[in-house]
Parts: C-alpha cells; sequence; structure tokens
C-alpha cells in the first residue's frame, strides 16, 4: 500500500521572513523545523506566490542590502515551496475573507489558499491567526 501524501501546510511570510533572520528571532526555531520537515519531505509547505514579495519586502524593511535579498530570493526558490498563482478565483475569495474577517487582500490571500487546499494555514501573526479565516494557528502553538 503506498504511503499517504504528505500533509499540506500553507505558511505565511511572517513564517517565511523568519529563515533569514538571525539566530534567537521569536518562533525562528519553530519556522526552521517546518522549513527542515518541508525538505525531508514529511510535508508541503505552500504559499501565494506573492510570499516571496512580502519577504524581501520585509528584509528591505529591516536593512538587508540589495545583495543579501538576492541571495533570499533565490533561497526561497531552492526551498522548492508548492508555489500558487494569485488566480482571479483566489483573489474573490480573498476579498470575501479580507471584507468579512477585517484582512488585508495579502494576509487574505493565505487563507484562501489554506481554504482552496483544505489546508491549515500556519503563521505568526496573531491577528491573522485569531481572525476565524479558515483554519490558521500560530507558528507558536
Amino acid at each position: 500500500m503506498p504511503e499517504p501524501a504528505p500533509a499540506i501546510l500553507v505558511i505565511d511570510s511572517s513564517v517565511a521572513v523568519k529563515w533569514f533572520l538571525p539566530e534567537g528571532e521569536a518562533d525562528g526555531e519553530r519556522a526552521w523545523a517546518l522549513l527542515e520537515s518541508h525538505l525531508a519531505e514529511r510535508i508541503r509547505l505552500a504559499a501565494p506566490d506573492h510570499l516571496r514579495l512580502e519577504v524581501l519586502n520585509a528584509l528591505r524593511h529591516r536593512g538587508f542590502n540589495a545583495q543579501t535579498i538576492r541571495r533570499a530570493a533565490d533561497a526561497l526558490d531552492g526551498f522548492h515551496l508548492v508555489w500558487h498563482p494569485v488566480s482571479a478565483s483566489l483573489a474573490v475569495a480573498a476579498c470575501d475573507i479580507a471584507a468579512r474577517h477585517g484582512l488585508t487582500l495579502y494576509d487574505a490571500a493565505y487563507a484562501a489558499l489554506a481554504v482552496a487546499l483544505d489546508a491549515e494555514l500556519v503563521t505568526a501573526d496573531r491577528r491573522l491567526a485569531g481572525s476565524g479565516a479558515g483554519r490558521a494557528r500560530l507558528l507558536a502553538e
């Protein structure tokens, strides 16, 4: 009997950005543990395409230089996340979730993807986790 497919988890930028921050970052070890489980194929991490821009923007705002940001962009591709384009249907679903739960469209897109994939959303954003938008949990849990 074949092994079941690994569980899919949707992550947002608040999780992924921790992969590039110095040791000691709150919940950084938990973020790394998720990535390591993904790389070992015990789970599959999925995200909408805009996660790349959000992560790189967060690093830019933290003072990272252009060369380091380029390396982070390459690393994100090297992690082989399951990338999902923000299609028209995902954007419409995100708009609905944003309106119902008081979220930005960017955050709602993560929740909409999790709903579409029937997956759990893992985030370090307390507001998103507590919004009631889909099955979301805090990275710290």
